[in-house]
Order: C-alpha cells, then structure tokens, then sequence
C-alpha cells in the first residue's frame, strides 16, 4: 500500500501536547499522517497560504488569539480546508458555536486518542469534500438555471 500521507497542520502552542499528537498520529495503522506544526495563529496561516494541507488541528488558546476569532481567522484563509478544534475548553456552548462557524469536530485535549483522532481526520475530510461537491453541484444548477432564462428571455423578445 503507497497511499499518499494526510497533510496534518497542527496550530498548538504547548510542545507537551503537540508532541501527544504526533504520537497518536504515528501509532495509527494503516492511513499514514504528516504532520506539521505551528506555534502561533500568524505562523499557521503563513504555513496554509503555501498549500498542501489536507485538515487543520487548531488550539483555540493561542498566545495571539483566543476563542471563536481565532477558528474564524483560520477558515477565512482556509475556505476548503476541514478544520478541527482541538482545545482544552470541555464547553459544550463553545463546542456548538465552533462547529456552528464552520469546524467540523471539536476535540477536548485529554479526551482524544490515536484511534478517534485518525477518525475525526479521515470524517472532517470526507465531510469537507461532499460539501465543496454539494456547493459546486448547487454553483452548476444555478449557473444552468440562469442560462435558460435567459435563453427563454431572448426567445420571447
């Protein structure tokens, strides 16, 4: 099997509990995960501007940012890219409203291990991409829908 590694941005930072990923991450059998790490909010963004990244992991308690900018800031420069909260805030509210703005799991540190990790990756990304389909397919419909009406239009003048 040559499957081709997930692109993992981690956006964490404590090294403890990044270094706990990338342990988790290397215990999964069978989906091989690259994982890469930035310590600060700035950091990771200049990291995702480059492309290449297949999900994003984001801390919400960053030295520069905090709570629910931080996700928002994130998915405005990653628009196609499935983001995971992986926080150490168990707030079922918070929870709510992140996946609410746009995360597609939320993960409490200390509650995650390899086997839901690997999980909640492989999902966000399957998720991600039937919703980018769903909005191309949505995109294509009306884009047609405009076109015959305005053929019909042209045809009754």
């Amino acid at each position: 099997m040559n499957e081709r590694p997930i692109n993992v941005l981690l956006i964490e930072d404590n090294p403890g509990d990044a270094n706990l990923i990338r342990v988790y991450l290397e215990e999964v059998e069978g989906t091989p995960f690259a994982l890469e790490r930035a310590d600060r909010l700035t950091t990771g963004l200049e990291r995702i501007a480059r492309g290449g990244i297949d999900a994003i992991l984001l801390d919400l308690s960053l030295p520069e940012s905090q709570g629910l900018p931080t996700l928002l800031r994130t998915k405005a420069n990653a628009p196609t890219v499935p983001i995971i909260v992986f926080t150490g805030l168990d707030d079922e509210s918070l929870a709510i409203r992140a996946v609410q703005a746009g995360a597609q799991d939320y993960l409490v540190k200390g509650s995650v291990t390899s086997a839901l990790l690997s999980r909640a990756l492989r999902y966000a990304i399957e998720r991600k991409q039937a919703e980018l389909a769903l909005q191309r397919a949505t995109e294509a419909a009306e884009a047609a829908n405009r076109a015959k009406s305005d053929f019909l239009a042209r045809m009754s003048h």
